[in-house]
């Protein structure tokens, strides 16, 4: 069973700089992780050494907002920490050009692009008010709109991964609507593999993904939910999970360690994903 580390009890502890500990986090294992300012916000950025990565598939983007309101142990604390160990060990596994073994295949890359956003809880006010919008802006400006991006809300609690159910703007092209729709497959196959099918696609509140959406670049979201609080979303009720965001009690004994062990089998998995992108005839 997974044993939530006395560093995650730093890491949501009140007067913890939380910018400043994912950097030292990662530098300790020699990542560099550059902040990059956007609007009064500070997403940070982990750069992986370029051998670990392959033009020849997709990149696939990796977000989870670490701002939060009051402890915030589930929303957003749990899914960034388990990021940052994430994080270490790819670096460790595929350094040097070398190779991890998942599910009998071995890998010499991983392609994962990741991003810890600042000002996700701000989206209350409009998508446009998300610490995330400038970002998504940026990516479109670039030109960097073949990314499989995965946003990851909420996953300390729970043995059941969410895939949040999407509803495109009115306006999207039909090419955005194929992406899409191509991009959420990818990720019900992925949680079906991680969980042994144990998966659901649910109604959920936009997380970063919608910053994404709105600047017509696919994006989906996961989350977790206990199975015993499925049915609640199902029958239109608020579960019990949500209804402890923004208070006192998101905190470390609302967590349950399964959730990591489960969220890690889901990342691993998506770092030996290859996808080859598709030409726009």
């Amino acid at each position: 069973m997974y044993q939530i580390s006395s560093a995650f009890c730093e890491f949501i502890a009140p007067d913890c700089d939380r910018a400043s500990f994912i950097q030292n986090y990662l530098k300790s294992a020699g990542l560099e992780s550059p902040i990059l300012q956007m609007e009064g916000k500070n997403h940070i950025y982990v750069k992986f050494p370029q051998n670990q990565y392959n033009p020849m598939f997709r990149i696939k983007t990796v977000i989870a907002h670490y701002d939060r309101i009051g402890i915030g142990a589930n929303d957003n604390s749990a899914a960034v920490f388990c990021l940052m160990q994430w994080a270490v060990d790819l670096a460790k596994k595929y350094g040097g050009g070398g190779t991890i073994v998942s599910g009998g295949a071995v890998n010499s890359f991983h392609n994962i692009r990741l991003i810890f956003t600042d000002g996700e809880e701000l989206g209350e006010g409009g998508v446009a008010n998300q610490g995330a919008f400038p970002l998504a802006q940026i990516f479109k400006r670039l030109g960097i709109t073949n990314d499989d991006i995965f946003v990851f809300d909420c996953m300390g609690r729970g043995d059941v991964p969410i895939l949040t159910q999407t509803k495109l703007p009115k306006t999207a092209s039909r090419q955005f609507v194929k992406e899409f729709s191509a991009l959420e497959q990818r990720a019900r196959n992925l949680l079906q593999v991680s969980s042994g099918g144990k998966c659901f696609c649910l109604p959920c509140n936009y997380s970063d993904n919608a910053s994404f959406i709105a600047n017509g670049i696919p994006a989906v979201a996961i989350t977790m939910l206990p199975s015993s609080e499925v049915n609640a979303v199902l029958s239109g009720q608020t579960p019990d999970t949500w209804a402890l965001f923004h208070t006192p009690n998101d905190n470390l004994a609302s967590l349950t360690p399964q959730s990591f062990e489960i969220f890690y089998d889901i990342l691993y998995n998506l770092a030996s994903l290859k996808t080859v992108p598709q030409l726009n005839l």
